[in-house]
């Protein structure tokens, strides 16, 4: 009967209260471990979903532009080649031609000092773009096109319901996409065959033109992208110079300008772009505009850089060195893509010069 009566006692016996305390310290531990790790995950998470939908839009304006550049086409053809350009003597031979023209290089050369930084590109493709509705159901109408970076402000994007003084311009640097409607394609009338000129897009974006309903022909896709670096190159992986534009530029009508006939460009394609693009996030242009006494500073990209392909790596290396200098460091992201032009049929043979 005793042993019976201790068994069941010892069973009834209950946790000591060391016992407990000493549970309780080891499950606080297992819980601020637990909470710890779901705190790290968490904020690592919402970083990288900040980051991502930080640089969205620089992301897709960035695939448009690559996409819509791999569409550009010159629409050559062969024609007679005449002594002194005089159809009424004899034919020599036979000649590259077309009435388009593809240009890219730096802003200050094709547009204007100081206004627009790093490179820009202008060329026809066939986008099918119109603001009158009876022409939208035809296929491929043709285009001019173009990519270049503009530090403005969003005056005009401001509506005009809104009172005066209501909201506050913002300055910013932003990619720019020039595009006409097929309506306002200038390239014909241009008169590119008897001279050289840039006027199919040059007065357009320097005098903010606009169609006559008031939709301006260049418009922001992008903010704070403050550097865009165009490469023309060819496809041949030895010419590592690249001899086609060791200083970015390209042009398939600068046989006019430099009057040499054999320049390999004439009317030509480049076969690829290597196409460059670094935008920084919005909290950082804040900090630069508070920081620069309320404006952004005209010389965050110092313009001795992306002169010379040969010192593409240093020039980059150089920018990230200074965004990275800055107390705190500028937040960026550099995009990078190499676009194949579908329509280039690039050839050195004599013949086709």
């Amino acid at each position: 009967m005793n042993i019976l009566k201790k068994r069941i006692l010892a069973s009834n016996r209950a946790f000591t209260l060391l016992e407990l305390m000493v549970s309780m310290v080891v499950l606080s531990l297992i819980m601020m471990l637990v909470f710890r790790m779901l705190d790290s995950t968490t904020r690592t998470w919402s970083n990288a979903q900040a980051r991502v939908s930080t640089f969205k839009e620089a992301r897709v304006a960035f695939e448009g532009m690559t996409r819509r550049i791999s569409q550009a086409m010159l629409n050559t053809y062969f024609d007679y080649q005449y002594p002194g350009n005089n159809p009424q003597q004899r034919p020599r031979g036979y000649e590259r031609k077309s009435d388009l023209h593809f240009i890219s290089g730096k802003g200050e050369d094709l547009l204007a000092v100081g206004r627009y930084p790093t490179h820009c590109i202008f060329f026809q493709a066939p986008l099918s773009f119109s603001v009158d509705p009876n022409n939208r159901s035809f296929g491929s109408l043709l285009n001019s096109w173009g990519y270049y970076i503009q530090r403005n402000t969003d005056r005009d994007q401001i509506p005009e319901f809104f009172p005066s003084g209501t909201l506050q311009d913002r300055e910013r640097y932003r990619l720019m996409e020039y595009r006409p409607p097929t309506e306002n394609l200038k390239v014909y009338a241009s008169d590119l065959k008897t001279r050289y000129n840039t006027d199919w897009f040059k007065p357009d974006v320097m005098n903010n033109e606009a169609t006559e309903g008031g939709k301006p022909f260049s418009i922001p896709i992008a903010e704070n992208i403050i550097a865009l670096i165009i490469e023309p190159k060819t496809s041949n992986a030895i010419d590592t110079t690249n001899s086609l534009a060791p200083d970015y530029e390209y042009d398939s009508r600068r046989y006019q300008k430099k009057r040499n006939e054999k320049d390999p460009t004439k009317h030509q394609l480049p076969p690829l772009i290597e196409v460059t693009m670094v935008a920084i996030d919005e909290k950082s242009a804040l900090k630069l505009e508070q920081t620069n006494g309320g404006a952004l500073p005209s010389d965050l990209i110092p313009p001795n850089l992306f002169q010379e392909v040969n010192s593409y790596d240093e020039d980059l290396r150089e920018l990230k060195e200074k965004l990275n200098a800055y107390k705190p460091p500028i937040t960026y992201r550099v995009f990078h893509e190499t676009v194949g032009i579908r329509a280039s049929k690039f050839s050195d043979s004599d013949l086709q010069k």
